[in-house]
C-alpha cells in the first residue's frame, strides 16, 4: 500500500538573530492509511514544526512532502490550499469553536467554506456527530458543552472533508484522565473506521499503547521509533 503521508529528508530553518535555528533536521517519516502514529518528545524538539509542515501550513526549507501521491513542492499556493482542504484534517489542541454556532453548525460552516451547499451536508454532519458520541448535543453551543465534548466536535469537524491524513496536536492537554483516555480511544476508532493516516503529538505516554507506533523527536530529528507491545482492552 502506498503511504498516505511521506516526509523525505525534510528540513525547516528559521532566522534566529545572526544565526539559523533548525526546527527540523532531515526528517524521514512514512505512514499509511489506517495507521495511528504517536509523536513524543521534549518541548522544542520539533513536533509542532513537523505537524505544520505535514499540514502544508509551513513550507520546508528542504525535502519532499507527499500527501496521497501528490508532491506538495510541485504545487502552487492555491493548489496546496486545495490539497490541505481536501486531503488533510487538522485537530488543534484547543477546539476553537465559534461561540455562536451549534455543534452541527461547526461542521457545516467548514463545508460552506469549501463551497458546498450546506443543506446537502447536514446528514453527513449529523452522522459524524453520532460517530463521535454527540448525537444528543447537535444543537448545543460551545458554552453548553464540556471540554471533552468540545474536543469531540473538533474531531468530527476535521473528518467532514473525508481526509486522507489526520494531524492531531496535543488533543488531551486540557482534559482530565478519563476524558483524555476517551479522546485517544476515539481517535483510534476513527482511524480504523475512516482509514485515515493519523499522526498525534502527545505528552500522555500512558495512552501510547492505543496507537500503532511511537516516534520520538529530539533536536529536530526523529531519534527513535517503536511499536507498542499490545493495545489495552
Amino acid at each position: 500500500m502506498t503511504p498516505a503521508l511521506t516526509l523525505n529528508n525534510v528540513s525547516l530553518e528559521y532566522p534566529d538573530g545572526s544565526s539559523t535555528l533548525k526546527a527540523l533536521d532531515a526528517v524521514n517519516l512514512s505512514i499509511r492509511r489506517g495507521e495511528f502514529l504517536s509523536l513524543v518528545g521534549p518541548s522544542g524538539s520539533g513536533k509542532s514544526s513537523l505537524l505544520a509542515v505535514a499540514a502544508t501550513l509551513v513550507k520546508p526549507t528542504a525535502g519532499l512532502i507527499i500527501i496521497d501521491g501528490h508532491d506538495v513542492s510541485a504545487l502552487s499556493e492555491a493548489e496546496r490550499t486545495a490539497l490541505r482542504r481536501d486531503k488533510v484534517g487538522i485537530i488543534f489542541q484547543q477546539a476553537n469553536l465559534l461561540p455562536s454556532l451549534t455543534a452541527v453548525e461547526q461542521l457545516l460552516i467548514r463545508e460552506h467554506l469549501r463551497g458546498k451547499p450546506v443543506r446537502d451536508e447536514r446528514e453527513k454532519a449529523a452522522e459524524l456527530l453520532n460517530v463521535v458520541g454527540l448525537s444528543g448535543v447537535a444543537h448545543k453551543r460551545p458554552h453548553q458543552l464540556s471540554g471533552g465534548q468540545r474536543q469531540r466536535v473538533n474531531i468530527a469537524r476535521a473528518l467532514m472533508g473525508s481526509p486522507t491524513v489526520l494531524l492531531v496536536d496535543e488533543p488531551t492537554a486540557a482534559l482530565d484522565h478519563e476524558r483524555s483516555e476517551s479522546i485517544v480511544r476515539l481517535l483510534r476508532q476513527v482511524t480504523d473506521e475512516f482509514q485515515t493516516a493519523t499522526v498525534m503529538v502527545t505528552h500522555d505516554t500512558e495512552f501510547l499503547p492505543l496507537t500503532d507506533a511511537v516516534t520520538t523527536m529530539r533536536d529536530g530529528r526523529i531519534s527513535r521509533a517503536l511499536v507498542p507491545s499490545a493495545q489495552p482492552n
